[in-house]
């Protein structure tokens, strides 16, 4: 793989094609897939992993907003789209109908707000309603399902196409989420006895896909673990799926330090004795986290070397001491996988104090993405 810039981002779709394939592989025929593709696809670019996802038949793709659906829409992206933030109360209506988007509705306010102004549209506004089992998020509290069904009971202009919940933790099964998932079930009891038989019901995500088999439904949601990380290590080993991002650079210049000498803002790194220093063109504004100063860890020719000194917006520098064979124009692996070792978004994220998928969604636009 030729590297091209500065810092590039390769995006391997065949691996994206088998950790789809895994996933699938865990849930029954009648069990559908949403992918979520929101946040550019964490980072991965959101365009080109959709229409990989598509061409594998994906049930749905999940979006935050509703310009993210609009994009994919403009790019003839056709499989089902799911604006999970649903519609802001400053958006319209219109462009949801219009692009054929389905928004989440989670508060009666805004319900309210959608009977209304849908009765413009020639066309019903297809929603799927959320409802908080124990997330303490978004969602109608589920004491309000009978206030739901009253505003929804004879209105023509909404069409409840899915019923959905969100666990507040699916990395591990316990008596929280058993509870959330016997309180989702009472809801879609309420809803078949008032006459509503939606198509898509739906509570799982990358976690409960493993833990919560009783939470697939008719549709689970795979977000992180089809880029490839994990909420937990026991996770990891039930759903192998591998990371589909590679994070490189090169070398851009070799530089050589007494013992004494301080590098990089602050002097936080001393050196202890006569120090090689390659220079990575890359800092916290293309989304290497700051916080790695002084702890990460890089792949130059299949070694690991320290990163040192504070991280910079456009530079880190990283001890090579040792690593004669190092030379300018080597490539640097920040995240992702030499022949020897790999460096995981968990890795990382671990070591920053943070999750996977903000290691992912920080990567910034001014990273050239290329796409294998």
């Amino acid at each position: 793989m030729p590297n091209t810039g500065r810092a590039v981002a390769y995006i391997d779709l065949n691996i994206l094609e088998e950790n789809y394939n895994k996933i699938i592989a865990k849930l029954s025929h009648e069990v559908g897939l949403l992918c979520v593709v929101k946040a550019d696809a964490y980072g991965h670019g959101a365009v080109e992993v959709s229409r990989r996802l598509e061409s594998l038949g994906a049930f749905f793709l999940g979006v935050a907003t509703i310009d993210e659906g609009v994009e994919l829409r403009d790019n003839k992206i056709k499989t089902p789209i799911l604006v999970m933030s649903g519609i802001m109360p400053w958006d319209d209506i219109v462009t949801p109908i219009q692009y054929d988007l389905t928004p989440v509705v989670y508060d009666l306010t805004m319900l309210a707000m959608i009977c209304d102004g849908a009765k413009f549209s020639q066309n019903p506004l297809k929603v799927h309603l959320k409802f908080d089992t124990g997330m303490g998020r978004l969602g109608f509290m589920t004491h309000d399902t009978p206030k739901v069904l009253d505003l929804l009971e004879g209105n023509k202009n909404i069409l409840v196409d899915g019923l959905m919940s969100h666990f507040s933790s699916s990395e591990f099964k316990d008596d929280f989420g058993a509870a959330q998932v016997n309180e989702f079930k009472k809801v879609i009891g309420d809803f078949q006895q008032r006459g509503f038989e939606p198509n898509v019901i739906h509570m799982a995500n990358s976690g409960a896909i493993i833990n919560y088999p009783d939470a697939h439904f008719t549709m689970v949601r795979a977000g992180i673990s089809l880029y490839g990380s994990h909420s937990s290590m026991e996770l990891k080993k039930q759903l192998p799926t591998r990371q589909v991002m590679k994070f490189v650079s090169k070398v851009a210049l070799i530089r050589e330090f007494p013992a004494g000498y301080g590098l990089s803002y602050g002097r936080t790194y001393v050196t202890k004795k006569h120090t090689r220093v390659a220079y990575i063109p890359v800092g916290y504004a293309d989304g290497y986290p700051r916080s790695l100063s002084n702890k990460g860890s890089v792949l130059i020719n299949n070694r690991r070397c320290d990163v040192i000194g504070r991280i910079c917006m456009d530079w880190f520098l990283v001890d090579i001491t040792g690593h004669d064979e190092v030379r300018v124009k080597d490539e640097v692996i920040l995240l992702g996988e030499s022949s020897t070792d790999i460096i995981t978004a968990d890795e990382i994220g671990e070591i920053s104090g943070t999750i996977p998928y903000e290691i992912f969604c920080k990567i910034s636009k001014r990273v050239m993405r290329v796409y294998i």
